[in-house]
């Protein structure tokens, strides 16, 4: 019959916080241990559930007890953890099993995340695991081990992990406040932006009613010239006219004379 030991631990950090980071627990300094990790598949289930399995590789420390008996046994184990994110019901479910040495022991464990009944900015993580062992005269010893050592690992988990939400949390609140700082920096070139901007339109502006008085002092000017001329043309005309019409009388004046002179030369001679 397996062993089981379950516990609940506390991390001062939204449920939001935790399962952006979650992917991220490693490395850190509580967990020397752990040697790599490798995500293999991904997927979105129905219903909005994110699931990623992961293998991860870490040292395999034998009891002082077991050197005689597992001396053979190897130094480092593969495991495999499946993750389970509902964003809407917002739980993170963990599932991490040992993958090989079966008959030495088998070990499961689960890790559910959720958002603090107490206090909504903090978050619960319930642990729980099932050591099982086959091997023969040990069995007893190997699971009392296996839970004795997850219940180390469970503390230096959680410390691991809060060590890596303070840096999210840092890094996080140094990129807003840069955020606000290059937005102040952005709203001040915008404002002189603006300002410049302004300052050029009224100048157009200025400019623009200059030219236009100056088009308009332009244009009353060529009036005033054109007005003397069509003037002065009149007034010549009117001359003109004057001078034709005395030239014309003159000339009828004159004819008449010269036919009356004609008659009175005509007639002496008759």
């Amino acid at each position: 019959m397996a062993h089981y030991y379950n516990t609940e631990h506390i991390h001062p950090y939204s449920w939001d916080q935790v399962a952006e980071a979650i992917f991220q627990r490693y490395p850190n300094p509580f967990a020397r241990h752990v040697l790599s990790e490798d995500t293999v598949h991904r997927e979105l289930l129905s219903g909005g559930t994110l699931y990623t399995r992961r293998f991860i590789t870490k040292t395999n420390k034998v009891p002082s007890w077991g050197e005689k008996y597992l001396s053979r046994l190897a130094r480092k184990v593969p495991l495999m953890e499946e993750s389970f994110i509902d964003t809407k019901e917002k739980i993170i479910t963990l599932y991490t099993r040992s993958v090989g040495f079966g008959a030495f022991m088998t070990a499961t464990e689960k890790v559910v995340y959720h958002a603090s009944p107490d206090n909504p900015e903090h978050t619960v993580a319930v642990k729980s695991a099932w050591v099982e062992s086959s091997f023969y005269g040990l069995r007893s010893a190997i699971k009392n081990f296996g839970i004795e050592r997850f219940k180390k690992n469970c503390v230096k988990a959680t410390e691991g992990f809060n060590h890596v939400l303070e840096k999210f949390h840092r890094q996080q609140t140094s990129l807003r406040e840069l955020g606000t700082v290059k937005l102040a920096e952005f709203q001040v070139k915008k404002d002189l932006l603006r300002e410049g901007v302004t300052e050029r339109v009224e100048s157009m502006k200025e400019r623009g009613l200059h030219i236009k008085e100056e088009v308009t002092e332009k244009v009353e000017h060529m009036k005033e010239g054109v007005t003397e001329k069509v003037e002065h043309m009149r007034e010549r005309s009117r001359e003109m006219k004057e001078r034709a019409k005395e030239t014309a009388e003159l000339t009828a004046k004159e004819v008449t004379e010269r036919v009356k002179a004609n008659a009175t030369l005509h007639a002496a001679e008759d």
